[in-house]
């Protein structure tokens, strides 16, 4: 389905000379979610005759930032929005979100270096796409305005005003629904549940600035916080994963004690809203 989808949306994207340039580009993408980006690595083959002519390197990328949409499209289609589907999914039932996504291929590349290949034979482009920001991944998938309400817990908890809440989610840990165990994986929009499966957070529940800014958690591979301090504080909630939920399992349940304490003070629910929240994951297999 994966190459069907691609081949379906460069020939939608483009006309039939730089589609045939499309299918002869090399290209490599990688997600790096501690950073909340997606690097793309694009090469061209440049003719012998080609080389011999000025701008050589200028004319072999700008054929390759004439097909940048598609090949962005290309590289974020496997990425998972929530626990149930994934860019591609989404873009083969919404021609809004093809022609967002299209745009923000355009606005939101950063070009990082471009260079000659070794032998002269190749022009080699890498280009940067942000997850967050206007010109972020996410922006097309926030439709809401205004948060929706986050769930109350009356009565009295014991508790603090946290900073943020970090969550550890390595290893296997119980898939709900299923009989199987299950790594959880980052995704663009997760959700948090208590043991119970009450909701916790959804995107939904977050502040549309806040989601834009930098989603609705952070991901780390590592136990070094201190990148993230900005986003969770030095007095954070600390606390495990019991469960992932979801095709995905991208959705994780917290212990209902945690569930609690986040829930019960407004100052806590505050810091779910905002998105003040790291997740540490395993390093994904190459």
């Amino acid at each position: 389905m994966r190459k069907a989808l691609r081949v379906a949306l460069a020939g939608l994207l483009l006309p039939g000379a730089l589609f045939a340039d499309f299918e002869e580009l090399d290209r490599r993408s990688s997600v790096l979610w501690e950073q909340g980006a997606l690097l793309l690595e694009v090469d061209k083959a440049v003719s012998a005759e080609e080389r011999l002519g000025p701008g050589a390197r200028f004319q072999a990328e700008s054929r390759i930032e004439e097909t940048l949409p598609a090949l962005y499209l290309e590289a974020v289609e496997g990425i998972p929005v929530d626990s149930y589907e994934n860019v591609g999914q989404r873009l083969q039932a919404s021609d809004a979100l093809f022609r967002s996504l299209s745009e923000l291929a355009v606005r939101g590349a950063q070009k990082q270096s471009s260079s000659f290949s070794e032998d002269m034979h190749r022009v080699l482009v890498r280009y940067r796409f942000p997850f967050y920001g206007p010109e972020g991944l996410i922006a097309p998938f926030v439709q809401h305005e205004r948060p929706f309400p986050i769930p109350r817990i009356l009565g009295f908890t014991p508790t603090s005003s946290f900073t943020g809440i970090l969550i550890f989610a390595r290893g296997e840990l119980p898939s709900h629904g299923k009989t199987v165990s299950q790594r959880a994986n980052p995704a663009l929009l997760p959700r948090l549940f208590d043991e119970d499966m009450n909701p916790v957070l959804a995107p939904e529940m977050c502040d549309p600035k806040f989601l834009v800014r930098w989603g609705v958690a952070g991901y780390s591979f590592s136990d070094d916080e201190t990148p993230f301090r900005q986003r969770i504080g030095e007095l954070p909630l600390r606390t495990m994963a019991r469960g992932v939920f979801g095709r995905n399992a991208t959705d994780l349940l917290l212990p209902r004690e945690a569930a609690l304490q986040l829930l019960s003070r407004e100052a806590n629910r505050r810091l779910l809203r905002e998105g003040r929240i790291l997740i540490i994951l395993d390093r994904p297999e190459r």
